[in-house]
């Protein structure tokens, strides 16, 4: 069973992260990812591995399942560990469906966003690869570089991770090896008070 994911809330989150990237500054970086992409788009026709032999979800495109199906495997490596294996935690379709609950400019800046942090490596120095044909050694250095990097890069980091990161832990499945039983509200029926304001100090 899996715990619903509070879209809205969620939604603020990754608001509040892209905020450097708002206005002249997201014109900026959507110009810079035209550019980049236009690069992507002639390495990419000449591989040998096109990103089309994966089939889209209902709301993200075969190259954004491509993307996040890598990134998620980078993030959580759960092999050899006492986590989840990743493979039995459905990540792409709960990405998916969270994509589906967003607003449409939401949706489409986040596309903005992947696709630039997708096929910035073809022109940063990265072996002329996009991230989703990175080894998992320089695919960690990739990402590090950007938790680094300049705060839109930071910005952009932050958000990829919180979108695989709820994907991935909504799973009941996903608590055990952290002895965690869920959430308290739950389990002793405490109602939501959404973004209730705190109780006001009363006066001496």
């Amino acid at each position: 069973m899996s715990q619903p994911i509070v879209s809205k809330e969620l939604q603020n989150e990754l608001e509040s992260a892209m905020a450097p990237m708002k206005r002249r500054r997201f014109m900026t970086i959507t110009a810079h990812a035209a550019l980049v992409l236009g690069v992507g788009s002639l390495v990419s026709s000449c591989s040998k591995h096109p990103v089309t032999d994966v089939s889209p979800g209902k709301v993200l495109s075969a190259s954004q399942v491509a993307f996040f199906t890598h990134f998620s495997r980078i993030l959580l490596p759960t092999e050899g560990t006492a986590m989840a294996p990743l493979e039995s935690v459905p990540v792409i379709a709960n990405l998916d469906h969270l994509f589906s609950l967003m607003d449409a400019k939401v949706r489409s800046d986040l596309g903005t966003v992947v696709d630039l942090f997708e096929h910035a490596p073809l022109v940063s120095g990265w072996h002329f690869s996009r991230f989703s044909r990175l080894s998992p050694t320089e695919a960690v250095d990739y990402i590090d570089s950007w938790q680094s990097g300049h705060p839109i890069q930071q910005g952009i980091i932050t958000v990829l991770k919180k979108l695989v990161y709820a994907s991935y832990w909504r799973e009941e499945v996903t608590w055990k090896p952290l002895e965690f039983d869920g959430p308290v509200s739950v389990k002793w029926g405490l109602p939501s008070l959404g973004e209730a304001p705190l109780p006001a100090r009363e006066k001496v």
